[in-house]
């Protein structure tokens, strides 16, 4: 069940600082580029090295990986076909799952894979982020694998039309 409101923490990024750690300019439109830029800054502050995190309503603990950061700034509409804008909110708030996972809802659980029948289940995560004073719902895919729970992609409301997430259904098991 989704936190009260009053209970939900922000995560708050400045969007300039964080664009700066990363040398895309020029490389928006090339989202291959994107993605082994964002994973080398990454894997130079050693982000991946962490075990996991534990989210605060849920206790549910996720992994994230090079695989799930490559997956969220993917073809289509995961990141190549989004808005300039989008894509810059996409990659500051990389850094930033860890936080976000620890102040995140559940939406749905146990939800079954719709593209393969290959038994993986996912959870769906919401939390919100505040960029540069604005707020946004951020929606968190995670794997969940018999061995551990995995970030796979992450979402950003740009427009606001579900923020913060409360809106969707729980699912009932």
């Amino acid at each position: 069940m989704p936190m009260g409101d009053d209970q939900r923490k922000s995560t708050i990024i400045c969007l300039q600082e964080e664009l700066e750690r990363y040398d895309l300019m020029g490389k928006w439109n090339d989202y291959i580029g994107v993605q082994k830029e964002v994973i080398e800054v990454l894997r130079k502050e050693d982000f991946f090295e962490k075990n996991g995190v534990v989210t605060g309503n849920s206790g549910i603990t996720v992994r994230i990986t090079a695989k799930g950061v490559k997956e969220t700034l993917g073809t289509g509409k995961r990141f190549q076909a989004l808005p300039k804008a989008l894509k810059e909110l996409k990659v500051v708030t990389i850094r930033y799952l860890p936080i976000l996972i620890e102040n995140s809802w559940i939406c749905e659980d146990n939800v079954e894979n719709i593209h393969k029948k290959d038994g993986v289940h996912y959870a769906y995560l919401a939390a919100i982020v505040n960029v540069d004073g604005i707020e946004y719902g951020v929606r968190i895919s995670v794997q969940k694998k018999m061995s551990s729970n995995v970030f796979w992609i992450h979402h950003i409301d740009y427009e606001k039309k579900t923020l913060p997430y409360s809106t969707l259904p729980e699912r009932k098991n």
